[in-house]
């Protein structure tokens, strides 16, 4: 079968799936067609579903009827060696995917078909409920690092849906805590609930090991890996400890660390005074607020400033600023470029209070011009101000 056909016959398969057909007939359309399929014949076809109008928040939906259909003919390639090294980027992965596996098989599950036999039960559900909500570290983790990693590439579709996913796999497991902590629990309710989110958590497991994974090992290079490595701190890891310290064999044309020394030579001549790139690197790298630079395409060019607010990937420079944010998120974000764009507004500001970090927030965008007034791009400045909020009276003195 030619690529063109085999591309045709993947389509069919989804499109049958999309307008409401059974999974065991869509099962068997694949297996009258296909030994095995290779995971870029799949996204290239979801890619394909997109371009003809289908919505990513409906293939959000269809992705998991379409690892299912795919699931055990995916095709296995030999799989990268330094995967399997301690520390790598993919093998931390696997690792926290092999204990959150072991959390809901060995542990989770089966203290749920207890329920009810000793007051103890609920109270281990509860903290395994508790540790599988740190999921969350495992998957910001992956937006944060791969999804730019694999958008730099060209490989868009796949983590846009996939972070619709992980979000909904969040909501799942807050709403069986939800469940599992009230006064009176419903054992049929919390049943329903904890098998709906383990069920979602292992399909996920799934994708990100067969689909995810292998499709950025075919793009991804050791600088690639190496800046995931070195982004990891900035969430931490899932029910496991920090692991060893893994680094690449950069190419010798490599950037690689930058000569501080270098920087000492090279002036900028500013409208009062210069600075050299060391000065000015350090006088950025202090300042108390985060800093993110968009230029007139609408591409990351820069993240700078001293305060961790978000955590951010240099594999997302050069990407699109759009897919950096989730689907529930772009519309807003498409609205403040359409603004400065158009030039209907300068300068765009919010504020507000996350759950998850108990504190105050404040983003201001700024339109920026050069001396002709036209649009170079987007400042977006990100700051903690709780600590402002909290000042009182006076202080005048050391």
């Amino acid at each position: 079968m030619t690529d063109k056909k085999r591309q045709d016959a993947i389509l069919k398969i989804l499109h049958y799936i999309q307008n409401g057909g059974d999974f065991k007939t869509a099962k068997e359309m694949f297996q009258k067609e296909f030994d095995q399929v290779d995971v870029a014949e799949i996204t290239a076809a979801e890619r394909e579903l997109i371009k003809q109008g289908l919505n990513p928040a409906d293939i959000q939906y269809l992705c998991n009827v379409h690892a299912d259909v795919f699931k055990g003919n995916i095709k296995q390639n030999e799989e990268n060696p330094d995967f399997a090294i301690p520390g790598h980027p993919v093998h931390t992965i696997k690792l926290e995917n092999m204990v959150i596996k072991s959390l809901i098989n060995d542990a989770l599950l089966p203290d749920l078909a207890k329920y009810g036999q000793g007051k103890d039960t609920l109270k281990k559900i509860r903290q395994e409920l508790k540790d599988l909500a740190t999921i969350d570290k495992h998957y910001r983790r992956k937006e944060t690092s791969l999804f730019p990693l694999m958008n730099k590439y060209g490989i868009t579709a796949p983590p846009e849906v996939m972070w619709g996913v992980d979000d909904d796999i969040r909501a799942l497991i807050r709403d069986a805590q939800k469940v599992a902590n009230q006064d009176q629990v419903k054992i049929d309710e919390l049943d329903q609930v904890i098998k709906k989110a383990s069920h979602e958590v292992l399909e996920m497991i799934f994708k990100e090991e067969e689909i995810m994974i292998p499709m950025i090992d075919e793009v991804a290079n050791q600088e690639d890996w190496y800046n995931v490595k070195n982004e990891e701190k900035q969430i931490g890891y899932t029910l496991i400890r920090e692991p060893m310290n893994w680094q690449p064999q950069l190419p010798k044309n490599s950037a690689g660390p930058v000569d501080v020394k270098n920087l000492r030579s090279f002036f900028i001549n500013f409208k009062e005074g210069a600075l050299n790139l060391e000065q000015l690197n350090a006088i950025l790298d202090l300042l108390p607020f985060a800093l993110t630079f968009i230029d007139e395409n609408d591409k990351v060019a820069y993240f700078g400033g001293g305060a961790a607010i978000y955590p951010h990937s240099k594999n997302a420079i050069g990407n699109s600023v759009f897919s950096c944010h989730t689907a529930k998120s772009r519309p807003l974000i498409e609205k403040i470029f359409k603004a400065f764009h158009e030039g209907k507004r300068d300068e765009i500001e919010y504020w507000f209070t996350p759950k998850k970090m108990g504190r105050t927030l404040y983003l201001r965008y700024y339109a920026v011009h050069d001396e002709n007034g036209k649009y170079l791009g987007c400042l977006e400045v990100a700051e903690d101000i709780t600590k402002i909020q909290n000042l009182k009276g006076e202080k005048k003195k050391l």
